[in-house]
């Protein structure tokens, strides 16, 4: 099992900068129009993008994805992208810590964030699928749980949600009953935030308010739109004939719920939401941060750029944080709180989806907020 996961660790890193693991699906960012200001009474350089995520003050809006971890080769991308988040001011997530719960040897791969960023806001990483027993392997606990917090000196935790990833991926865990009661044990007993975390297929309304009476703290809706877990396994699965899980990972290349639907929807729980799936640019952070997100997540990216060296990550880090501050200026908003009561259009097929969902008076209420009424 260490010797699969491993393996896995690096394949899945692999394939990300190889290949073409996007959702088939738009992101819909471009559903989500920003309403401009002629004469704003913003400076650009006075524009503040500092927010508070969970009791810390971060210096950006931005939180750098879960991606890696628990194999030798990616140690150096989660060096770099610590040494940004504590650069930057920024939180930042750690891949899947299986790996180096269940080999203590692996554990530095992950170790390394906190040795780089002493002060950023770091989240440590587990899977809700391995909450409760599955074919191959038994449950983690709490104890398990607290080795990932401790393996990073982590401010929160987060238990990422991918069972459409599982259930493409061939050596995937496919058990899910019990997972609801096992999130509750542990947002209990832990002892810090617990995060909910999609990983490409969203969170609706319905979920949010589960996962809210679940006793997590917060929620990245993990949006379609951004990479496609679905389609990282198909390559996986080619790669070893399986022509099953190849069939079956085409076929939910594009599932999910769009990520600015997700950030709208999840917004019922009134729980801090992180929007990741597609956001690129720093206007679409801006749309997202509008939309009602607390921060905005970003994997690829991060990975693309960490692949190549720490000064791309600077240079990425510093066109977005400008990207969103002309965003910012040019609707009139000098503070990210002042961004999120902005007025924001939503058309398209983002639009008919929160309609036929019963979001329609919440959409009218967005266009309008500087007037503080629902209709002109």
């Amino acid at each position: 099992m260490t010797d699969e996961v491993k393996q896995r660790k690096a394949e899945h890193v692999s394939v990300a900068l190889a290949r073409d693991v996007a959702v088939p699906q738009p992101s819909s960012w471009r559903d989500v129009r920003l309403i401009h200001q002629s004469l704003p009474e913003v400076d650009l350089d006075a524009v503040d993008t500092s927010v508070s995520f969970l009791g810390q003050t971060l210096r950006a809006p931005i939180f750098i994805s879960s991606m890696t971890g628990g194999h030798p080769d990616v140690e150096v991308i989660n060096a770099r992208l610590a040494q940004a988040a504590e650069e930057f001011g920024l939180a930042m997530g750690v891949g899947s810590q299986r790996a180096g719960i269940v080999s203590p040897d692996l554990a530095g791969t992950y170790g390394v964030v906190r040795e780089r960023a002493p002060n950023a806001f770091l989240i440590a990483n587990i899977g809700a699928p391995q909450l409760i027993a599955q074919s191959r392997h038994p449950a983690f606990h709490v104890e398990d749980a607290r080795r990932a917090v401790e393996m990073i000196g982590a401010n929160a935790l987060a238990v990422h949600m991918n069972f459409a990833q599982e259930a493409v991926q061939p050596e995937g865990d496919r058990r899910a009953v019990g997972c609801r009661a096992a999130l509750r044990v542990l947002t209990e007993e832990i002892g810090l935030p617990v995060i909910a975390k999609e990983t490409g297929a969203g969170v609706c309304r319905e979920q949010a308010l589960l996962l809210r009476d679940c006793g997590v703290a917060a929620i990245d809706v993990g949006g379609a739109g951004g990479s496609s877990m679905a389609v990282m396994e198909t390559y996986r699965a080619i790669s070893r004939g399986d022509d099953v899980a190849a069939n079956l990972g085409q076929v939910f290349s594009d599932w999910g719920i769009p990520t600015p639907v997700a950030v709208v929807e999840a917004g019922a729980a009134g729980l801090p939401l992180i929007a990741t799936g597609g956001v690129r640019t720093g206007l679409d952070a801006a749309r997202a941060l509008a939309l009602g997100a607390t921060l905005v997540g970003m994997a690829f990216p991060f990975l693309k750029a960490a692949s190549e060296s720490y000064e791309a990550v600077q240079t990425f880090v510093r066109q977005f944080l400008l990207e969103l501050q002309v965003a910012m200026q040019l609707c009139g908003a000098p503070s990210i709180a002042a961004l999120g009561q902005v007025d924001v259009i939503v058309g398209g097929e983002t639009r008919q989806w929160l309609e036929m969902r019963g979001f329609g008076e919440t959409l009218r209420a967005m266009a309008n907020r500087r007037l503080g009424h629902t209709a002109l």
